[in-house]
């Protein structure tokens, strides 16, 4: 048996697995994918895109996206149908050109797919390195689904077994649960949050820990916490992931 194999927590792919028939809304399923999918699929963005790549009209593709950038959101993602239609139909090029098996792209600086610098959305696409394309044909409704995952690092590293034992969960999941339309934060949710409760969701979608945010904001760890507790209770959320996806318009 291969040694990464031998070497993988079992349980805790089973725990993973069995945690995705629990999902019922897509902050759930931003949240699981963060806090459980990322160890074994590490990656910053999920795009998908599904629909009938195969006509010859117009695109009618829709798209879902889970971020946890903050620049790269559900809205952006509407607000660039043509990019998003070009990027998501290349890249089922690619996975068609390997026999329809899933693939890496690393070094993404060096790839066809920056060079449409023009472009608001792919300038943001520059802060992400390598992508995994993994796509999934369903004959009976005659379309096809593409799942790419994008990372900062600049090699794209996973192992084939985990692809084959999580990727039909994610996409039972995103079948199940309802898919995001073109919206915006409330204007009412963002006002129920203080000047200091802005800051620290701020850095919060940055990256940054609890000592981190108080050291930037010159405030105790535990007035961090209290602030958090707070923001929490206003937007009816109990971790800090589903509160950064609802205020990126996850």
């Amino acid at each position: 048996m291969d040694m990464e194999v031998k070497n993988i927590h079992w349980e805790n792919v089973f725990s993973i697995i069995q945690h995705s028939y629990s999902i019922q809304k897509h902050v759930d399923f931003f949240t699981w994918l963060q806090e459980h999918v990322n160890e074994y699929i590490p990656h910053d963005m999920l795009l998908t895109g599904w629909g009938d790549f195969s006509s010859n009209e117009s695109p009618q593709f829709k798209y879902d996206v889970a971020s946890n950038l903050s620049d790269i959101n559900t809205q952006v993602i509407f607000e660039a149908p043509h990019e998003i239609d070009a990027l998501i139909l290349y890249l089922h090029q690619c996975w068609m050109n390997n026999c329809r098996r899933w693939l890496t792209i690393n070094d993404l600086n060096n790839h066809e797919i920056s060079s449409n610098s023009d472009s608001i959305f792919f300038n943001r696409l520059k802060q992400l390195n390598s992508l995994l394309i993994y796509g999934v044909s369903d004959v009976r409704g005659q379309n096809e689904c593409l799942y790419v995952f994008f990372s900062r690092e600049k090699v794209f590293e996973v192992q084939d077994f985990v692809m084959g034992l999580l990727m039909p969960h994610i996409d039972n999941v995103l079948r199940r649960i309802q898919h995001l339309e073109p919206a915006v934060v409330q204007t009412a949710t963002l006002a129920e949050l203080s000047i200091r409760e802005l800051e620290i969701i701020h850095w919060v979608k940055s990256g940054k820990t609890n000592h981190e945010i108080g050291l930037i904001l010159q405030i105790s760890q535990n007035t961090v916490k209290s602030h958090l507790k707070r923001i929490f209770s206003k937007l009816n959320v109990s971790r800090r992931a589903q509160a950064v996806a609802i205020l990126a318009g996850q």
